[in-house]
């Protein structure tokens, strides 16, 4: 596949501080490093969205925050509440976790009910992208939860917190392969080197939830090894 440039690298990644001990030191570090490197998106906690949306503003990052986080198991009034509120503070976007015991249940239509009332009550302008948790599946659930993202009306499909565990080349591709282009695709877990960026891209994966630390390193190596390729 076509090489991608330093710049272009960057707009695709999403950086977070959405760990219980990220204090407001970390949310401001993220937002310098945001500034610097101009990802993509940058994701904290709910409560910290009104400061980052503050140290961003004027820039082309994204803010975000996660919905149900990190089970998936609120109850939809929760969630509903959680969406409406975090689009009030200034959330560009937001990341809400399937109810996953209900997908391994099998209760389908429960799930559907429980993401279309998010995304019914979140502003037309405000992306939300599904996260199905794909290292906690088996190929079944994750096919069928797939399905139930474009059955419940969900175009973006991300395919974990970055916590349970490294998304597989064979999960994107189950996805893939289920959904065909009708969603989106963000990886988050288990991208660490640009060898890993480009095998994602080449399946369709349009973002990346990356460490920090790492997201930085990434963009640093791509900058040094193609600084003059076009985006």
């Amino acid at each position: 596949m076509a090489e991608f440039s330093e710049p272009a690298l960057a707009r695709m990644i999403d950086i977070s501080a959405v760990q219980a001990h990220h204090a407001e030191d970390d949310v401001r570090e993220l937002a310098r490093l945001s500034r610097r490197y101009d990802f993509g998106g940058a994701h904290v906690l709910p409560h910290w969205i009104p400061l980052l949306a503050e140290l961003l503003a004027g820039t082309g990052t994204r803010i975000g925050a996660p919905v149900g986080f990190p089970s998936g198991g609120s109850t939809t009034a929760i969630k509903v509440a959680e969406a409406e509120g975090l689009a009030r503070a200034g959330a560009q976007e937001l990341d809400v976790v399937a109810n996953l015991g209900r997908l391994r249940s099998g209760h389908g239509k429960e799930v559907i009910a429980d993401l279309r009332a998010v995304l019914e009550a979140t502003p037309d302008e405000v992306p939300v992208k599904v996260i199905l948790e794909t290292s906690l599946l088996s190929d079944y659930e994750l096919r069928r939860g797939a399905e139930l993202v474009i059955a419940a009306g969900g175009n973006f499909i991300k395919t974990g917190t970055g916590w349970a565990g490294p998304t597989t080349l064979e999960a994107v591709q189950a996805i893939r392969d289920t959904a065909g282009d009708e969603v989106e695709l963000k990886v988050a877990g288990g991208v660490h080197s640009l060898d890993r960026v480009r095998a994602m891209r080449s399946l369709g994966v349009t973002r990346f939830g990356i460490n920090l630390v790492v997201a930085v390193e990434l963009v640093e190596e791509q900058r040094r090894a193609a600084p003059t390729v076009a985006p």
